[in-house]
């Protein structure tokens, strides 16, 4: 029989599924609420200095870009620093950044100011501790992983109905730069939520075994002792020199070892993986799509004769049925034990048919139940987007797997999002693109 003692060394290294695990959960819904609840209201927060700079709409556009495109290629980096620190380490890291690079945007003077503190150095922070935090949650949890991120991502998505009230609020009371610092210290809060992930502890590591072969190294290490003229016998009577070495060694062995160093780093073998690769991309198409809805809806309500009030209104109603989705569905999703992919695939194409019919619907209650249910659809396909990718890796190469995401979430956004300018479309030009 195993000891107790024994059986606590083989339970640690697993996913507890709970524990500490909810503080992780905690942690990861402190990060994701701190530093990217703001950007729906980014317009609003920077509405009247980007207007006394003389900044256009097309300055704001590619100012928001450049924030995606930074966060999301950060995955070049997500790999090695994960490899080399803790995920906790990394989101501490990547916390401080954000909420600098936020802060000192409230001293802003200029658009190249407003791209180097906001889009630079905060998206830099953000995409290192968001998915610092997702690495967390893959390893605390694992039956109840689907449940966890869901939970964590509900958190983010009330702050994106709250958020823009409140900075409503603040400008009318203290104008941008002290509502900016606010803001800023109000992200300080991630710093709160990377200290709560804490490392799980590996499991302890067993005494190795001592084998025949183990023996023959240690005899030919005495047998090839040095000299003091720099030479070493050989087990076979030889003589060794460093020239010796210097001469058979192949040049181009420097060179496959320093490739193959980078494949390990970044863990190129995953490019091998035919099914992650196909999760990657189609992932990454969903991105771009959800990306350019978002942006899109309100000139499509506008288009169909809305107000400013009654488009605030849809957008609030998508908010809410989103966060039910989120906190309802991943634990029926866990108990019934399907692949997070497959899930991920029905709930697009349900998307994907509630939305053309969006898009035919004018004023009137059609409407907004669609809008109901198309909110749902969204929160269902959005809980699954990074698990999808987790289960197509093992939890040691999850940091890097990510990180080539993200990298090709990027390349995405900025080669397919300007195909989908709406710009200067007519009305029924937009809604044909909004399908």
């Amino acid at each position: 029989m195993m000891t107790e003692e024994n059986k606590k060394k083989n339970i640690k290294g697993q996913a507890p599924d709970g524990g500490w695990g909810w503080f992780i959960c905690l942690g990861s819904s402190l990060i994701l609420l701190s530093l990217r609840s703001l950007d729906p209201s980014f317009g609003l927060l920077f509405k009247d200095l980007l207007e006394n700079l003389d900044v256009d709409s097309t300055g704001t556009s590619v100012i928001m870009s450049i924030l995606d495109a930074i966060v999301n290629f950060s995955g070049f980096l997500v790999g090695p620093l994960l490899k080399k620190y803790s995920y906790r380490q990394v989101a501490l890291f990547g916390s401080l950044l954000s909420c600098t690079g936020l802060i000192i945007t409230s001293q802003a003077n200029s658009m190249l100011y407003i791209i180097c503190s906001y889009s630079v150095l905060g998206g830099l922070g953000t995409g290192l501790a968001t998915a610092s935090s997702f690495v967390a949650l893959n390893t605390f949890f694992d039956k109840k992983r689907g449940q966890a991120v869901g939970f964590s991502m509900a958190g983010n998505a009330l702050a994106m109905m709250i958020v823009p009230l409140l900075i409503h609020m603040l400008l009318d009371l203290y104008g941008f730069r002290g509502t900016t610092l606010i803001v800023g210290g109000w992200a300080l809060h991630s710093i709160v939520g990377a200290c709560l992930l804490r490392p799980l502890k590996e499991q302890s590591s067993i005494p190795p075994v001592e084998t025949k072969s183990n023996e023959k190294q240690e005899s030919d290490a005495l047998l090839m002792k040095s000299n003091p003229d720099g030479t070493r016998r050989m087990s076979n009577g030889s003589m060794w020199t460093q020239d010796q070495n210097v001469e058979n060694e192949p040049v181009p062995f420097k060179t496959n070892s320093f490739i193959k160093k980078i494949k390990t780093i970044f863990d190129l073998d995953l490019f091998k993986n035919t099914t992650y690769l196909n999760v990657t991309l189609g992932c990454s198409f969903y991105y771009v799509s959800e990306s350019n809805f978002k942006l899109m809806t309100p000139f499509f309500l506008s288009d169909i004769g809305m107000t400013k009030a009654e488009v605030a209104f849809c957008l609030s109603l998508t908010a809410f049925t989103d966060i039910l989705a989120r906190l309802i569905l991943p634990t029926l999703f866990d108990k019934f034990g399907w692949k997070k992919r497959i899930i991920f695939w029905i709930f697009c194409f349900l998307l994907g048919i509630a939305r053309s019919i969006l898009a035919e619907q004018s004023k009137g209650t059609t409407l907004i139940v669609m809008f109901v249910i198309a909110g749902f659809l969204r929160g269902a396909t959005l809980v699954n987007l990074n698990l999808c990718i987790s289960e197509c890796c093992t939890l040691k190469k999850l940091p890097s797997a990510l990180g080539i995401f993200m990298v090709c979430k990027g390349i995405c956004v900025v080669t397919m999002s300007p195909l989908t300018d709406t710009s200067g479309m007519s009305p029924i030009a937009t809604r044909f693109v909004f399908m």
